[in-house]
């Protein structure tokens, strides 16, 4: 595996490249047009994805750890063979609508203000996650993990949820969408 470490990559156009068993570490990619390029069994380690394009990228066996993910609006991704996972990381104000995320890891991962909207769940691993202010709406959770997880709020009405794991006490929050009283 080839090592880039501290690149800055901050503004640069990368669109059509591709890249192939690369580590990125302590890469700053805020900016970035990454529209078109390909990631094929890549790892982002402790990198800057603020902002950054990703307008038909194709992430394949893709692995951001401990990275800081800003803005990033992954429903905008080529679907096709989507393959990530995230662990520690900062997601902040992403998107991740409209996509196949089944088996997909956010292990340990802060995840504010981010949408799930009609986004396949199905045995995704959220566990350790602080999930303040990310919606889900029409989503297929059935065995995804959220043990451990805090601050989320899932309606039950509008999402699926059959044999999802969640951790005590934080499981009353399911009921929040309900609108019913408990002393």
């Amino acid at each position: 595996m080839t090592l880039l470490e501290k690149q800055n990559f901050a503004g640069a156009n990368l669109n059509h490249k591709t890249f192939t068993d690369i580590t990125f570490e302590n890469c700053d990619l805020n900016q970035a047009n990454l529209s078109h390029a390909t990631f094929i069994d890549c790892t982002f380690s402790k990198c800057n994805l603020s902002l950054v394009k990703i307008d038909s990228c194709r992430f394949q066996n893709v692995h951001f750890l401990n990275s800081k993910l800003v803005g990033a609006n992954f429903s905008k991704c080529d679907p096709t063979f989507i393959s990530i996972k995230f662990t520690n990381c900062l997601i902040d104000t992403c998107n991740f609508s409209d996509l196949n995320l089944r088996n997909t890891s956010f292990l340990k991962s802060v995840i504010r203000d981010t949408y799930f909207t009609a986004t396949v769940l199905i045995q995704a691993n959220f566990q350790g996650c602080d999930l303040k202010g990310s919606m889900f709406h029409n989503t297929n959770m059935t065995k995804a993990n959220f043990h451990e997880a805090i601050n989320y709020s899932i309606n039950l009405t509008s999402n699926k949820l059959t044999k999802a794991k969640f951790s005590s006490p934080e499981v009353l929050s399911l009921l929040d969408g309900l609108d019913i009283l408990i002393d």
